[in-house]
């Protein structure tokens, strides 16, 4: 056997913290510790151990002791904890060209504080670490919280992003958002723990947790908003590939011979949807915006043009079925009327599995919302915290 053998304070402190994790998951309602020594297999003074540990540190709390058992059985009910709620806090920020949003989670993961800003068109880098800067400072002042109890602020940042070495490699609606070091520069500015991530990682894994649809465990989300974006969330993960980089589903090529894209290639998925809509690209709108109200007035052009970014969509989306199999695609528009219009055409595109698939993926849809994206980065945090 090859490889250097756990150190037993790893250990010690990888068992505490999936212990914690799975305090942490059964929320209100709380958890024995013997259900834990059944959910994972440590043995019962282990983890009694680390429930005492866990308690001493303010993390968890006993929260009824059941009362007696039935009269079949003897004894008294187990103990149930639960976290504390107030032990720890994240914060979720999530921005891209039009608007930055923020929010703040206690430990039970309820929003505790959540604030919108729009930017001015032609907003730089420089302007937006600075906001981000001051909106953390001011979202912990204003609910007076301990900074030793957060654990992290998670960002969710627009276009290119280096998961690596922790950096935006490139966003060209906001001026210099060019190999930004964004996590080294908001540590150093909040003396916090900050993780990144794509925004549309962010917002696909809120969606894939809390949103409801019956996905069986994988689904693919495209975001469409001034560009295209996209994300694979299977079995609670983010699917990043070798070089640590989400997919950059906008740039699936549908024709050689397409429309030029900002990338600098032809006829990716996403030139051929901003082809379709030039008017909301340039006024800063998300894709179709502007079609909102000629397609509830059912306006030929406006239905031809939603047919013709379903058949594009569609296109991509058995590209992906064949590379990740997903279960589920999410369709993430400006608003539901655009967002359902788009699923019931690539629903009918998609109405027969292929040669190649035994079933055909189910298409859910929705309006893009910033909480939910905050929620996400917020999350993202809390998931390493736990690892």
């Amino acid at each position: 056997m090859t490889g250097n053998p756990l150190r037993a304070s790893d250990l010690r402190i990888h068992n505490q913290n999936m212990v914690l994790s799975i305090i942490h998951a059964s929320r209100e309602v709380g958890i024995s510790q013997s259900e834990v020594v059944q959910g994972t297999g440590l043995k019962a003074p282990t983890i009694f151990r680390i429930f005492t540990t866990l308690e001493e540190e303010g993390l968890i709390f006993p929260i009824e002791s059941g009362g007696e058992e039935p009269s079949s059985k003897k004894g008294r009910r187990p103990v149930l904890y639960a976290v504390v709620k107030d032990a720890r806090y994240t914060i979720g920020v999530e921005f891209w060209a039009a608007c930055l949003s923020l929010g703040v989670f206690d430990f039970h993961g309820e929003r505790m504080y959540s604030v919108m800003h729009p930017l001015e068109d032609g907003v730089n880098a420089a302007s937006v670490i600075d906001l981000i800067t001051e909106e953390v400072n001011r979202a912990i002042e204003r609910l007076s919280l301990d900074r030793s109890r957060i654990i992290g602020v998670g960002v969710a940042a627009p276009g290119q992003v280096d998961l690596k070495h922790k950096r935006v490699r490139y966003y060209p609606r906001i001026e210099g958002m060019k190999d930004i070091a964004l996590v080294d520069e908001l540590e150093k500015r909040l003396d916090l723990i900050v993780m990144i991530h794509n925004n549309c990682s962010a917002l696909a894994f809120s969606e894939y947790r809390y949103g409801g649809y019956d996905h069986q465990g994988s689904m693919f989300t495209f975001l469409l908003r001034t560009g295209v974006n996209g994300a694979f969330v299977t079995n609670d993960q983010i699917y990043v590939n070798s070089q640590e980089q989400t997919i950059e589903c906008g740039h699936i090529p549908i024709d050689s011979d397409g429309p030029k894209c900002s990338c600098g290639n032809r006829g990716c998925l996403q030139a051929y949807l901003q082809d379709l809509d030039p008017n909301s690209v340039e006024q800063r709108l998300a894709l179709f915006e502007g079609l909102e109200e000629s397609l509830e007035l059912r306006d030929s052009s406006a239905v031809r043009i939603i047919e013709r970014a379903a058949g594009y969509l569609v296109v991509a989306m058995r590209i992906l079925t064949r590379l990740l199999a997903p279960k589920s695609f999410l369709l993430v528009a400006c608003c539901d009327h655009i967002a359902q219009a788009l699923q019931a055409e690539v629903e009918r595109l998609l109405n027969e599995p292929d040669a190649f698939s035994t079933e055909i993926p189910k298409i859910f849809a929705t309006s893009y919302d910033p909480l939910i994206a905050q929620k996400g980065a917020a999350d993202l945090v809390l998931q390493e915290y736990f690892r």
